[in-house]
């Protein structure tokens, strides 16, 4: 896997004096999120910047800020944690928080299909333990959706649950909040399938619209695909309204564990708010009370959904069909189908889980680039050739040496470097590009902080950074820079017959 940054302008660069960005990890509707070095505070750490075109866009501005003031009380372990927030001098609006390794909900979903129901409630239990926190503080998210649940991967550890993006939370104390109509991209209150029948109406909301969206989310996660799905918005939101909760099949209504989950989900999707768990605290109870009944007799009533449940891409086909055939036939087809979904149902029950495989998190290495001229980065092993980015540039790679770096000028002028070891610390490369040649070429050395030791080729160099460095020829030279409590940084420098000027920030030991 590859961090493939395109020509984001951004990559390599500091911005608001503080963030050296190293790679573009999201993009959204309203703003980018980036990997970022906070060169203060020395840690890496998630930005979230509004993109330009919307800065100016009023109604947009509030939807970012409001999130900076939902999250910035929220201290809870299951939500993620806001560091600082602004707005710079040419009017880019950004917060930092913590970064995250791991994967959105949506994306296991995508992988996995479905999850048996004992992760998928232990999931839940964590979400509804960060939005018990987020209602306490009269905070509603209303957008709950899988991709707004990570799944943090630790090694030797449980996975671990972040609630993400408050951007559209209601605070209920704020009396002028209002209801944004679905007018546009980028302004809408909820995502459809997860939406709640209060908010298509434009009711007001509460914390029992949150249950509704998890309630939705759960069902997803263990059959398949959302309870009401539809192939456009008006069939989606009709279902959310007028259809009931399909029916748990026979085979498993025999198994008192699925029954008791059905009745949970059936309590938590009511139509009629009035009729949910009258709050988070009482949702998350039942869960709790649910997985520790599940807990007592295990082998006895094994819980898993089988693998062979139709995932929403089947659903969707489904429901294709059903649209072009006579009421008679849909009554066939919906009986062979709820047969089918028994049958592979049965079998299920009847076999043990299988082992979750904890996914590997690759190990990324990182390498800066520095050129005097624009430049790309290309990365050669085998006879394949994978374009990495933009220089300047910080770039995660997960490659292992040996390997080519090729550095290539607008104008066609090429530098190549050979990777043979992974050092300790970082790696970078630079060379000049420019056509110009001096007798004596001079690398002029810049690091944030300053005052770092300066080895070239292994000897000391007399002055610490900032410092210049004359040399001879064009010969490769490998300058080390060290200084205590930054990682160790090993540039590998070709100045192809030019003066260059290298201003690199240490990375802080974590």
């Amino acid at each position: 896997m590859y961090n493939q940054i395109g020509t984001d302008p951004l990559i390599g660069t500091l911005f608001a004096e503080r963030y050296l960005i190293n790679s573009l990890v999201a993009r959204g509707g309203m703003g980018n999120i980036y990997k970022v070095n906070d060169v203060v505070q020395g840690r890496i750490v998630a930005l979230k910047l509004l993109r330009a075109e919307f800065s100016d866009d009023p109604s947009i501005v509030r939807r970012f800020q409001r999130e900076t003031t939902a999250v910035s009380n929220l201290k809870h372990p299951n939500i993620c944690q806001l560091y600082e927030s602004g707005c710079t001098p040419e009017g880019i609006h950004y917060f930092t928080m913590e970064f995250l390794e791991g994967q959105a909900l949506d994306q296991v979903l995508r992988e996995k299909h479905i999850l048996s129901p004992d992760i998928a409630v232990g999931y839940m239990i964590q979400v509804a333990r960060g939005l018990c926190d987020a209602h306490d503080h009269g905070i509603i998210h209303r957008d709950l959706k899988p991709a707004n649940i990570f799944i943090v991967h630790e090694a030797n550890e449980q996975d671990y649950i972040k609630v993400l993006d408050f951007g559209v939370a209601k605070m209920e104390e704020n009396v002028q909040e209002i209801q944004e109509k679905l007018t546009r991209a980028g302004s809408t209150l909820g995502t459809p399938f997860y939406m709640s029948p209060e908010q298509i109406q434009g009711a007001e909301v509460d914390a029992r619209t949150d249950i509704y969206a998890l309630g939705v989310i759960l069902w997803e996660c263990i059959f398949g695909a959302p309870v009401f799905p539809g192939r456009n918005l008006i069939e989606i939101f009709n279902a959310t309204m007028n259809e009931k909760i399909p029916k748990l099949p026979q085979p498993l209504k025999q198994d008192p564990n699925w029954q008791r989950l059905y009745d949970i989900l059936c309590k938590t999707l009511q139509k009629d708010r009035e009729k949910r768990y009258k709050s988070m605290h009482a949702f998350l109870r039942a869960l709790e009370d649910f997985q520790n009944q599940l807990g007592q007799n295990p082998v006895q009533t094994p819980l898993k959904t089988p693998k062979s449940l139709p995932t929403w891409g089947a659903l969707r086909g489904i429901a294709d069909v059903f649209h072009s055939v006579s009421p008679v036939k849909l009554i066939i087809i919906g009986t062979i189908i709820i047969i089918a979904i028994g049958a592979f149902a049965a079998t299920a029950i009847l076999t043990k889980p299988s082992e979750i495989t904890e996914p590997v998190v690759p190990k990324l290495e990182t390498y800066k680039f520095f050129t005097d001229v624009p430049a790309s980065v290309t990365l050669r092993q085998d006879d394949k050739s994978i374009m990495l980015g933009q220089v300047p540039a910080s770039l995660d790679v997960e490659q292992k040496p040996p390997f080519k770096l090729l550095i290539i000028s607008e104008d066609g002028n090429t530098s190549e470097f050979t990777v043979r070891t992974q050092l300790e610390g970082i790696m970078g490369y630079a060379t000049n590009l420019a056509p110009e040649v001096v007798d004596e070429p001079v690398i002029h050395l810049e690091t944030r902080p300053a005052n770092a030791e300066v080895l070239v080729n292994g000897r000391r160099n007399i002055e610490n950074t900032p410092c210049d460095i004359s040399v001879r020829g064009r010969e490769e030279i490998k300058i080390t820079l060290n200084l205590r409590h930054y990682k160790t940084e090993s540039i590998y420098v070709r100045p192809e017959g030019g003066d260059i000027k290298i201003q690199t920030n240490l990375f802080r030991e974590q």
